[in-house]
């Protein structure tokens, strides 16, 4: 594999239904680099919203704010190495933690997964979250992105971690590795020290970190259209052929 192209779904690679065909194929042609989506989504989830927008590319997929990953083989088979976890994780702790901050609701989702509980909570809940679970020692990731979507996730995970981890496993150099995005949730795989997008029309508060991160182009167009303009940018494609 000569490189890794790492996308978030919602608001990125998705977004403009003909922007996202035409990155999906330029992805075709020879030399491209592989194609890998991160997003915040559950599979079951993440699996709709590509069946929705005709999405059928794409070798790996790391879903969950980085809790899952898995690749396409025939259907998606999960990485089981995956997630390393830097301390024990108890799921049903972190709910009891949260149980009496006022002003978060669980999110409704379909399948549960013990690795990330998800709320709708405003920004100004993080530190009460935060505070709660120091508490009750709890060692864990805070996201808070979207605006109102807050995610609780074991130390140590998320999107950036798992990115690195995949491109450790597919012995990709974070030389040849490129991330994009448009949201906080994205913040810590645009962290790494890789080539990285923030589409436009991204989230306020990315778009304000976006000038302390390593290597970063914010865009001017948005959704696919975004990740294609970076890929000029940064030399990996020239008009429609890859460099």
């Amino acid at each position: 594999m000569d490189r890794l192209l790492v996308c978030d779904l919602d608001g990125t690679l998705l977004g403009t239904p003909d922007a996202t065909h035409e990155l999906l194929r330029l992805l075709r042609r020879p030399r491209a680099p592989t194609l890998a989506f991160a997003t915040g989504r559950q599979l079951y989830s993440a699996e709709a919203v590509l069946t929705e927008a005709g999405v059928a590319d794409g070798t790996y997929l790391i879903a969950g704010v980085g809790t899952e990953i898995y690749r396409r083989i025939g259907g998606w088979t999960p990485l089981g190495a995956w997630p390393r976890l830097e301390a024990p994780w108890d799921d049903e702790r972190v709910r009891r933690a949260l149980g009496s901050v006022t002003g978060i609701e669980p999110q409704r989702l379909a399948n549960a997964t013990p690795y990330k509980l998800s709320y709708v909570a405003p920004a100004s809940s993080v530190e009460a979250v935060e505070t709660a679970l120091a508490r009750a020692g709890v060692a864990a990731t805070v996201v808070h992105s979207h605006g109102e979507l807050l995610d609780v996730l074991p130390r140590g995970i998320d999107k950036g971690t798992a990115v690195a981890w995949l491109a450790g496993r597919l012995q990709v150099g974070l030389d040849r590795l490129m991330t994009c995005g448009n949201t906080m949730n994205d913040l810590a795989m645009l962290r790494l020290a890789c080539r990285s997008v923030v589409v436009g029309g991204s989230e306020v508060a990315l778009l304000a970190a976006a000038p302390s991160l390593p290597s970063t182009y914010v865009a001017e167009s948005v959704h696919a259209s975004g990740i294609i303009e970076g890929l000029r940018y940064f030399g990996w494609l020239d008009g429609s052929d890859w460099t």
